[in-house]
């Protein structure tokens, strides 16, 4: 099963948590080498290395660069953007359960670093969410 299928899985049966957040960024590569959507975001990109820290123990990574994307768990050397939240609130923005700038705006989410880069996520999960069939606020 690859990591679509499995954020899939996880997803419909209502077992997503802030853990499975490196999955879903595996699903995000994966997609990366398959959706021309994904494929064209990529091209239009600058790069940008992303970190996520959510919870206590859960750490995980983006890197964008020469328009390609990999993803990892750990942390990642430099990252030009944190986004430091706490597991619900990561469970909520990769399920399309939380909007991301509501939960800025309420504190629940931290951004670190260069808000236009932070942004640039934003547009990358929309078009997961699409393939997923997840609806987004």
């Amino acid at each position: 099963m690859g990591k679509v299928d499995e954020v899939k899985k996880l997803i419909e049966e209502g077992n997503f948590e802030a853990k499975s957040l490196p999955i879903f960024l595996g699903a995000l590569e994966e997609l990366a080498a398959s959706s021309e959507d994904l494929q064209d975001e990529l091209e239009d990109s600058d790069d940008v290395k992303i970190q996520f820290d959510a919870g206590e123990s859960i750490k995980a990574w983006i890197k964008i660069e020469d328009h390609k994307l990999t993803t990892g768990e750990g942390e990642i050397d430099d990252p030009d953007v944190t986004l430091q939240m706490n597991e619900e609130t990561a469970k909520g923005m990769f399920t399309g359960e939380t909007d991301a700038a509501s939960a800025y705006m309420q504190g629940d989410l931290k951004i670190i670093g260069e808000m236009a880069k932070a942004m640039k996520l934003r547009a990358l999960i929309e078009i997961v969410a699409e393939e997923l069939d997840l609806e987004f606020e």
